[in-house]
């Protein structure tokens, strides 16, 4: 072996390529927190009455963007993706049945607006 590719596998690693040694940490609050926190939304809108629509919904879209979280490389450098896809899942959880109610009523206004409601 050459002296440059000794010292290309034996020199330290950057600041970016070093592992994290915790990255699982934004992973794991954010998938115990999503299911709570869509609880608490579903339940403090009375959303378990007419059905678990908007429970599974806030669930399962927020739990799509959590999942990445565990897969990517465990690097420094992916940390910040890592949380701030757990932070967009809790918030999803939060926010989805205030989103789905603002785009139905957008979807109700467009369509009386434009004459595409036949009854």
């Amino acid at each position: 072996m050459t002296d440059n590719a000794w010292t290309q596998w034996t020199r330290p690693a950057t600041w970016g390529d070093a592992p994290d040694p915790q990255w699982w940490v934004p992973p794991l609050v954010a998938t115990v927190a999503a299911p709570l926190l869509a609880a608490v939304v579903s339940g403090a809108e009375n959303l378990f009455a007419p059905g678990s629509f908007m429970f599974a919904g806030s669930l399962l879209t927020s739990l799509a963007l959590i999942l990445p979280t565990w897969f990517l490389a465990r690097t420094r450098r992916r940390r910040a993706t890592r949380v701030g896809l757990a932070a967009s899942g809790c918030a999803l959880a939060l926010a989805f049945p205030f989103l789905l109610a603002t785009v139905g009523w957008i979807v109700l206004i467009v369509m009386l607006l434009t004459g595409n409601v036949r009854a």
